[in-house]
């Protein structure tokens, strides 16, 4: 077979490979075939070399090596990285390793004597390393700058026999957690152990490389497209950005919702795509529900906790992007995500996001969020779902629930209460995003014309309005309505009953307030200091 390494590309496959940049979209499929994509030698290369490694550490490097009374064994290898799920790089692999021992039986196991034996593993591959037929250099432990966290890995470069190009290895010693498969079991044992994000990822790194490898041969393309992009523009250039992973699920999602998963499509739109989702990063909130669910009522709710939305802060940042394989792995949390948007608005100005002619590739039609599933609950109707858009206005819902019920939009209150809060009105004019909803709710509709229960609020100008109300609403639910009605904000707003201060959390049975009783509304240009003890 031809042999298509760099050293001996033609002058246009070398020129290609250099610059993404200058190569115009009609041109990408090219680029991807002739820069990227790996040749049937260096695979069998790479593949090789796995194969005397993954023999090395089941056969050679656990002899007579005593943990807690125990041999420890090999009780599976499983292989990730980018080689395993199909979408490494010409001249460039990166391999995972994965050793399941049999002397880990909790993750607190793995996290205790992970440490200890990766050192052991050091000491083995320096030992056997010309056992192994390929110069291995650059061995050490993969070590946080927290020194009380153990080091994770063994990491090491394997010297390539024909190229100049080593290959990338890392080994992980790693609990068996899937031994009975993805079950609701394991993720709920995992959330209770209550560590860093992503602690005990690599024990569902099988599943990682399932959720990828077996994709189709477009996507891979478009995968190994923007891993070239990222690694060549954005790594090159900054430290401290995302994990090339969270490209890889950021563009799974573009191609699922902007093609509904085609085999075929075009690649300039779909890259083209990927970059505007990167430059407005901060609308970004994805998961996936391939191996873990809202089923359970552990992981459900620990899973709403993971996708609330993160303020804008140096230690925590947008976008939220969960791992399909592990939910307490945030993917890229604190990573600089401002960074690669603006390299990627750059990247949009280039010839590899235009035409030859110079027009700009259109993107596929796909939004920071997935559609949810809401549950609409209006008295005197039966329960029936529809899936909205979280950054679409709730108004849309409004308008839904009109076309079903034949209410009008202003005679509707739309309501929810989730994750032990308390019930929140949802403002037409607002999004389901505002309020933190990326997952199924139920939405619960009051029409207002036919509530049992009103109280009135009288308002500066001796008007009075009417509102329909539950015993176990808030005097913020209230400040809700007359905002959705009338326009005014709540933070312009105090009310009083009887002449006492209502607080937004207290339930208005708590003040002794019933049905008929009237609210007195005072409104501000400014805000005072009784707003700030009524939001206490």
């Amino acid at each position: 077979m031809k042999n298509t390494s760099v050293s001996q590309a033609s002058p246009t496959e070398m020129e290609m490979s250099r610059d993404l940049y200058g190569t115009p979209a009609e041109q990408l499929d090219a680029f991807v075939a002739q820069a990227l994509q790996p040749d049937r030698e260096w695979k069998d290369e790479v593949k090789d070399v796995v194969k005397r490694m993954e023999k090395f550490f089941q056969e050679q490097c656990f002899q007579n090596y005593i943990v807690r009374n125990k041999e420890v064994k090999v009780i599976k290898v499983i292989k990730g990285g980018s080689y395993s799920k199909g979408v490494d790089l010409k001249q460039r692999s990166d391999v995972d390793l994965l050793l399941f021992l049999n002397c880990f039986s909790s993750y607190k196991d793995q996290y205790i004597l992970r440490g200890d034996i990766i050192k052991f593993m050091v000491t083995k591959l320096k030992e056997y390393q010309r056992s192994i037929a390929y110069d291995i250099t650059d061995i050490s432990e993969h070590k946080f700058l927290k020194k009380s966290v153990p080091p994770r890995s063994l990491n090491f470069n394997v010297q390539s026999r024909k190229r100049t190009e080593p290959i990338h290895v890392d080994v992980l010693p790693v609990f068996n957690a899937l031994e009975h498969g993805p079950r609701s079991e394991v993720y709920v044992n995992l959330i209770k152990e209550k560590v860093l994000t992503g602690e005990f990822t690599p024990s569902f790194s099988e599943l990682q490389r399932n959720f990828v490898k077996h994709r189709p041969t477009k996507l891979k393309s478009l995968l190994r497209l923007v891993k070239y992009w990222y690694r060549q523009y954005v790594q090159e250039k900054y430290s401290g950005v995302p994990p090339k992973y969270a490209m890889e699920l950021l563009t799974i999602y573009a191609w699922e919702t902007g093609t509904q998963q085609a085999e075929n499509f075009s690649l300039a739109e779909g890259f083209v795509t990927v970059m505007e989702l990167v430059k407005d990063y901060k609308s970004i909130c994805i998961y996936w529900t391939a191996y873990y669910n809202f089923n359970n009522k552990v992981v459900s709710h620990f899973v709403k906790k993971q996708l609330k939305y993160i303020r804008q802060t140096k230690a925590k940042k947008r976008p939220v992007i969960l791992d399909p394989a592990d939910p307490t792995n945030k993917v890229g949390n604190r990573s600089k995500w401002d960074l690669v948007a603006t390299e990627a608005t750059y990247c949009l100005s280039q010839a590899c996001s235009q035409t030859k002619d110079g027009e700009s590739i259109s993107s596929w039609n796909v939004k920071g969020a997935r559609n949810i599933q809401v549950t609409l609950d209006c008295p005197g109707f039966k329960a029936w779902t529809y899936c909205v858009n979280p950054y679409d206005p709730i108004q849309e819902i409004k308008k839904e629930i009109e076309n079903v019920t034949k209410v009008p939009v202003a005679d509707q209150r739309l309501s929810f209460k989730d994750l032990k809060r308390k019930p929140k009105i949802l403002m037409g004019h607002s999004t389901l995003a505002k309020y933190e909803i990326f997952y199924p709710i139920k939405i619960q509709v009051v029409i207002i014309s036919s509530a049992r229960f009103k109280i009135h609020v009288k308002f500066p100008d001796d008007t009075l309005h009417s509102y329909p109300f539950k015993y176990e609403d808030t005097s913020l639910m209230v400040k809700q309505q007359i905002g959705e009605q009338e326009g005014t904000p709540v933070r312009k707003q105090t009310l009083r009953f009887q002449g006492q201060l209502l607080r937004h959390k207290k339930y208005l049975k708590s003040y002794g307030i019933k049905a008929g009783d009237t609210l007195e509304l005072e409104l501000w240009p400014r805000k005072k200091r009784e707003e700030v003890l009524v939001e206490a």
